[in-house]
């Protein structure tokens, strides 16, 4: 599996060991920058203990990551990139002298940096292009045993609450809305009826993309926030950077929307 940024982009998760570097901001550990040395994931995990609502340095190092991803950059590269550079008044600095650190897992890290929890999340079924068996997903590059896995934990996808709710767009064109309740305990993504199709092959990614925000603590209507840091896919589209953050009363409102 090359390690390069094929897709312009770079995964949330990895099952394979990742290397990574301490961050800190005003001389304390916030967070680990993290990198899959084979394969094509980087990321940014917190340190809840000091760092638990801070959301604006998960989104630096987010937008830092995308912008790697997008130039071309290893995940390696990425993460190297920023050492012994300023330190960022949001999101932190790593120190010139710093080496990356090998760890056998995601889910190693996560731990040292919050022993008392809560545990990281199973993340998406499909990771590194494989199932967690070792079954690609890729087909073409062989068959492993089919096997029935639950889906990762996400937010519920009902609410009585109002709601938030933000247009995801494709070339132009409407696919669906992401929406949260205002209470931020629910969140899903609505297909548009009349994008057809293309509507309903964007629900896979954005849902992926809730269950990511779901594991990482944030609230639903965090993740709604969040999903205007995340680039353009030639499958899902993209939140306009631009576009207004609308409120209905209830989820009937927004599912009648999506159906006219």
């Amino acid at each position: 599996m090359s390690n390069s940024s094929v897709s312009g982009t770079f995964a949330k998760w990895t099952r394979l060991p990742v290397v990574y570097l301490p961050v800190t901001l005003h001389g304390t550990l916030i967070g680990y920058l993290w990198a899959s040395p084979t394969g094509n994931a980087a990321g940014f995990e917190r340190r809840l203990a000091v760092a638990g609502d801070n959301l604006t340095c998960l989104f630096t190092w987010e937008r830092r990551l995308n912008e790697a991803a997008a130039a071309g950059l290893t995940p390696s590269a990425a993460i190297e990139r920023w050492i012994g550079e300023p330190e960022d008044p949001d999101g932190g600095g790593i120190a010139a002298d710093a080496t990356p650190t090998a760890a056998a897992s995601l889910e190693a890290i996560w731990n040292e940096l919050n022993p008392d929890g809560p545990p990281l999340g199973p993340g998406p079924i499909i990771q590194d292009g494989m199932f967690p068996d070792g079954t690609p997903a890729d087909r073409t590059q062989g068959w492993g045993p089919l096997v029935s896995a639950p889906a990762p934990p996400n937010y519920p996808t009902e609410t009585t609450a109002a709601v938030q709710f933000l247009p995801i767009v494709k070339n132009n064109t409407m696919l669906g809305y992401l929406w949260a309740s205002v209470t931020g305990d629910a969140a899903d993504y609505l297909p548009l009826v009349a994008a057809g199709a293309d509507g309903k092959l964007a629900a896979g990614l954005w849902r992926m993309r809730l269950g990511d925000a779901y594991a990482a603590g944030l609230s639903a209507t965090d993740a709604l926030r969040h999903a205007r840091t995340y680039p353009h896919d030639s499958f899902a589209g993209v939140v306009d950077p631009r576009a207004e953050l609308h409120t209905a009363p209830d989820l009937a409102a927004i599912r009648d929307l999506a159906e006219h």
